[in-house]
């Protein structure tokens, strides 16, 4: 085994996420600076392209590591339970609507009229999934498979949420972006609690990546859809989408326990842990 595969292997981890910043990073910071002077025609381009920082980092890795097609192979396996993509479809209108519920229920409004109309819907889905469905590759098919085996799903969960709050610290220096404005504390506990959510149901589905994907896309897509029509404060409505997170968290810890999230074992993500146990073993003999 080649030495740069031999440390990859073995810093999988690490080796992801410090890939994701620069490639995510440095061109979201160069946008929330060209954003001092202007809005130059580059910027849309260049936050696109910083979008796919978790997907090209795992793509990296999961290359120089050796296992490029095999990780490929799981990202296209639809072979989940039906209940599980129900799941993936059905559980972010849930979180959204309950949510909604909520911000309801301490005083808020919604005008239904404001609400994006049926047609705009696909090309909703279509740029969610394209600038936030594409992220999971990454933080659930490469990350999580890697970390979970260490700490257990909920604690890699928590982790992973953390990284992922702060991957998106350039978007709240952008104005007109959608994290402009909200408290970033707020915004990353919403993120920490839906990635365990993403988690159980990245294993529940045995590690098919395409399930989060949908779950993620989805997410996005109702959230874009809903939040024209919100009418009040919304950062009580996010604190409302705060609550409902945390009690499905709190759901699924309570029925699967912290180690696994999940009924089934730990999926392998299409990454060779076998090989890697193998040349720890050899090291500690030498």
């Amino acid at each position: 085994m080649s030495s740069l595969r031999h440390f990859v292997r073995r810093h999988r981890f690490s080796t992801f996420v410090a890939l994701t910043f620069v490639l995510t990073w440095l061109p979201w910071l160069t946008v929330a600076w060209m954003l001092r002077t202007g809005r130059p025609p580059v910027v849309t381009t260049l936050v696109l392209i910083g979008g796919f920082g978790p997907f090209l980092a795992a793509v990296l890795v999961a290359a120089t590591g050796g296992d490029l097609r095999s990780w490929l192979g799981n990202l296209v396996d639809i072979g989940a339970p039906l209940g599980v993509w129900a799941a993936a479809v059905l559980v972010p209108v849930a979180l959204y609507v309950l949510a909604l519920g909520v911000f309801l229920l301490f005083g808020g409004g919604f005008d239904r009229a404001n609400v994006l109309p049926a047609a705009a819907v696909p090309a909703v889905v279509f740029a969610t999934f394209i600038r936030g469905g594409l992220e999971e590759p990454g933080w659930r098919g490469l990350a999580l498979p890697v970390l979970q085996r260490s700490v257990g799903a909920f604690w890699a969960s928590i982790a992973i949420g953390v990284i992922w709050a702060l991957w998106h610290v350039p978007l709240f220096l952008m104005p007109g972006s959608s994290q402009a404005g909200t408290p970033f504390w707020l915004y990353a506990l919403v993120v920490i609690g839906i990635s365990v959510i993403a988690s159980w149901l990245y294993n529940a589905a045995g590690g098919r990546v395409l399930v989060p994907v949908v779950f993620h896309t989805l997410s996005n897509a109702v959230s874009v859809t809903t939040a024209t029509g919100v009418v009040g404060n919304d950062i009580v409505s996010q604190i409302g989408l705060l609550i409902v997170v945390w009690l499905v968290v709190a759901v699924l810890v309570w029925q699967y326990g912290t180690e696994r999230l999940a009924s089934k074992p730990f999926p392998d993500g299409g990454l060779d842990f076998v090989s890697l146990d193998e040349s720890r073993e050899l090291n500690s003999l030498e």
